[in-house]
């Protein structure tokens, strides 16, 4: 111990010692009291346990195994748990799932319901127009039929139509050459006309003579009331008669306004000259019309010709000429 070095022998005795250094002589004591008691303690655990330790260490074995039995039951309980738990968690997500599941399957259910529904109302709507399209093709099938029929007719038609109109043909150049013959005797009865218009003018001539030289003579005269009444009376007289003369020859000369032309006449002609009249008025252009023709349109829509002219202009003239020189 003085040199603060430690030897312990072994029970070995063919193992070396153990020889400890130390600088200080406490820690020699303190390594030799370790080897003492854990010797001790080595003796300790070959010697039989009295019948208190093995109580307490069958008590300490039972605690441990009932600890141990907890802690399994705890972690099979915690295991449970967490697969109750996983199982729940599992079942729910399952859940969730069908129940999205479900609602998608609604949304289809919806979907293929207004599917149908649409495809059922295209279904009526195309039977609706296949029933359309059945009447229109009827209708156009009668419609063919009936054009068909019409280009039947249009066609016998036309043949008719060349028939009458080489057959018109030959009535135009008939009714030309007597429109001719009819416009040289228009011609001649208007030069008539003329000559007696003439002639008309000049009796209104000899009447206007015969009304101033009687107004001459009545302011000429200045007798007594009686003479004057006799003289009045006897120019009424000479007046009177000289009128009645003016009109019995103006009467004689008026022989044309009684007259009926060739057209008046024959009634087929007249009826061939109004058909001519219309074709010509259809086939006139209007945009070419002339002041004159504006003013013959007037005139035969008013119902007036040459004829009704001259009667206009020598009715009544002549006797309102004496009524006229009465009242002076």
């Amino acid at each position: 111990s003085t040199t603060r070095s430690l030897s312990l022998n072994q029970l070995t005795k063919k193992a070396p010692d153990f020889v400890f250094y130390a600088p200080r002589l406490r820690i020699n004591k303190r390594i030799l009291a370790l080897c003492m008691g854990n010797h001790e303690l080595y003796m300790r655990r070959r010697k039989p346990d009295t019948i208190e330790v093995q109580q307490m260490k069958a008590q300490a074995r039972e605690e441990k195994n009932h600890k141990k039995m907890e802690r399994a039951l705890l972690e099979n309980e915690k295991r449970k748990r967490e697969v109750a738990e996983k199982e729940k968690e599992k079942i729910e997500k399952e859940k969730e799932e069908l129940m999205e599941r479900l609602k998608q399957i609604e949304e289809q259910t919806k979907l293929a319901q207004q599917e149908l529904e649409e495809q059922t109302h295209r279904a009526l709507e195309l039977e609706q127009e296949r029933k359309r399209a059945q009447v229109e093709a009827e209708r156009l099938e009668t419609e063919l039929k009936d054009a068909e029929g019409a280009k039947m007719a249009l066609l016998q038609q036309s043949e008719n139509q060349m028939k009458n109109q080489e057959h018109l043909a030959t009535e135009l150049a008939d009714l030309t050459s007597k429109i001719s013959l009819l416009e040289d005797a228009k011609k001649k009865k208007e030069d008539e006309a003329i000559e007696w218009q003439q002639k008309a003018t000049s009796v209104q001539e000899d009447l206007e003579k015969t009304k101033e030289e009687l107004k001459n003579k009545v302011l000429a005269v200045q007798e007594p009331v009686n003479t004057e009444n006799e003289h009045d009376e006897n120019d009424e007289s000479s007046a009177e008669a000289s009128a009645e003369f003016g009109v019995a020859a103006a009467y004689k000369d008026r022989s044309e306004e009684e007259r009926m032309t060739e057209a008046e006449k024959n009634e087929r002609l007249q009826k061939h000259l109004l058909a001519l009249s219309s074709e010509l008025a259809n086939a006139r252009d209007e945009n070419k019309k002339t002041v004159n023709d504006m003013i013959h349109a007037e005139n035969m829509k008013a119902g007036r010709d040459k004829y009704k002219t001259l009667r206009q202009i020598r009715s009544g003239n002549t006797k309102q000429r004496i009524d006229e020189f009465e009242c002076m």
